[in-house]
């Protein structure tokens, strides 16, 4: 439409997914870089704990802000009728 901005802000979904990527590239850089050697099962168990704390933002928006066009049942009947 002419006259309006097509500047639009990024979603909610594009920050938590960019923050999920760069807090698991982060955590295992670093995990690589400094983590235990030689790997115990303690250090695999640090680099999962790593990524699972990395995926949580995009979790979180998936838990809370997702939300999709839930179908009305047919069997309740519209109490606008």
């Amino acid at each position: 439409m002419p006259g309006v901005d097509q500047r639009r802000k990024p979603s909610a979904v594009k920050y938590s997914a960019v923050l999920s990527l760069v807090l698991a590239i982060v955590g295992v850089v670093l995990w690589i870089e400094g983590g235990p050697h030689p790997r115990t099962r303690v250090a695999w168990l640090l680099l999962v704990t790593i990524l699972i704390v990395s995926a949580l933002p995009m979790l979180l928006w998936w838990l809370f802000c997702y939300t999709v066009a839930a179908p009305i049942p047919v069997g309740i009947p519209d109490p606008g009728r």
